[in-house]
């Protein structure tokens, strides 16, 4: 009796936490709607403020924002437990997939997005089931394979064992069911065009059982196969003349930009040579003889300046030693380095250069010295 009465006990108070749990909050309206929203409760929080129209309540003075606040939090709930279940479901867990969604839905019953999502979902969870099976039919028919050509090489080695010969007509048997079953999946493989699947799976029905169907089917898919590399080569081709065009128009371009700046350049040496500037054009020419032009018209401005350049080169040289007879030492060095700019390789220059350059130093030692001579004998 005690046993049945603690029974008992243990009934009223589950009872009596059951009706707790589903029970309705108390406060005012606000206060309900704030308890439904902790509880992400939110098609409960929605009734609240639909029940406004009819009973309006002095605690709320804004329904559509009280609506349009619990619709916002809704849709954050919606998008997070869309994630979730993408991500358990990604994660192969279609159990924990599913129950965000029937959780979300008891909350959300009148949701469209969340609806839409659930059935999505268990599309998705049929279609990997389907993958599933096909591939372990598939595995199945590998096995098949390998096992009919063992007992096959075993009933033709144990050809007077009846038994060896009956285990193989089973074998054989079930090879042609798995086949015909292979088959039909093949069909509707090449059906969708999925070519990858096809391939698959119906060479091996035909190693299977090689009825006239499948014969029939594979031989399909080998021309669709055929003209599967024909439509990749052709757009290979295609791909690789874009490719080639594209590098001929970019080559045409560079061409006309290295057109532009050489024009340019034949344009500034000109002007140069013109105005005499014959450092300048010489730098220019240098340009213009690493650049692509090599007509006959740069071939003889480049020997005229070489020649002009020589004779100017010459006349410096010539003017230097004019300041180097009269000892004005400095004008004939300032004159040799200006010639050597445009005869650097000028073995003479250098050399000129040099000596005046040791007898100015020696003449300006002297005069310092002669200076300290001068002021010792003034003491």
């Amino acid at each position: 009796m005690k046993q049945i009465l603690w029974l008992f006990g243990i009934v009223v108070l589950n009872q009596i936490m059951g009706c707790a749990s589903i029970m309705q909050p108390t406060g005012n309206i606000n206060e309900r709607i704030d308890y439904w929203l902790e509880q992400q409760e939110y098609g409960k929080a929605l009734e609240l403020v639909a029940d406004l129209d009819e009973h309006p309540s002095p605690d709320v003075t804004d329904p559509q924002e009280i609506q349009k606040k619990i619709l916002g939090q809704a849709e954050r709930y919606e998008q997070r437990v869309m994630a979730d279940a993408e991500k358990s479901a990604n994660n192969n867990d279609w159990h924990t997939a599913l129950a965000l969604y029937q959780e979300a839905l008891s909350r959300l019953p009148e949701s469209k997005l969340l609806q839409q999502g659930q059935q999505q979902l268990l599309q998705r969870q049929q279609e990997s089931l389907a993958r599933l099976e096909l591939d372990h039919l598939i595995a199945k028919g590998e096995w098949m394979r390998k096992d009919l050509l063992l007992s096959k090489k075993t009933a033709s080695t144990a050809s007077y064992d009846w038994f060896v010969q009956y285990k193989l007509s089973r074998k054989e048997a079930d090879a042609q069911e798995l086949a015909t079953e292979l088959a039909e999946h093949g069909r509707r493989a090449l059906e969708s065009r999925d070519l990858p699947l096809a391939k698959r799976i119906l060479p091996l029905a035909m190693s299977l059982y090689a009825d006239p169907g499948i014969e029939d089917a594979n031989r399909r898919l080998q021309e669709l196969l055929k003209e599967e590399d024909i439509k990749q080569k052709r757009i290979i081709d295609e791909q690789q003349k874009l490719i080639v065009d594209q590098q001929k128009k970019k080559k045409r371009l560079f061409n006309i930009k290295v057109q532009r700046e050489n024009k340019q350049l034949m344009a500034d040496f000109k002007k140069a040579y013109e105005d005499n500037n014959l450092i300048k054009s010489q730098q220019l020419m240098r340009k213009l003889e690493k650049s692509s032009i090599n007509n006959k018209e740069l071939q003889e401005f480049s020997k005229q300046l070489d020649n002009d350049v020589a004779e100017h080169v010459q006349h410096l040289i010539e003017t230097g030693v004019t300041y180097y007879s009269r000892q004005q030492y400095e004008q004939a060095i300032s004159v040799w380095k200006e010639a050597r700019i445009l005869d650097p390789k000028n073995e003479r220059l250098t050399a000129d250069i040099g000596r005046a350059t040791r007898v100015l130093g020696k003449l300006q030692s002297l005069r310092e010295k002669q200076g300290v001579e001068e002021g010792v004998t003034s003491q």
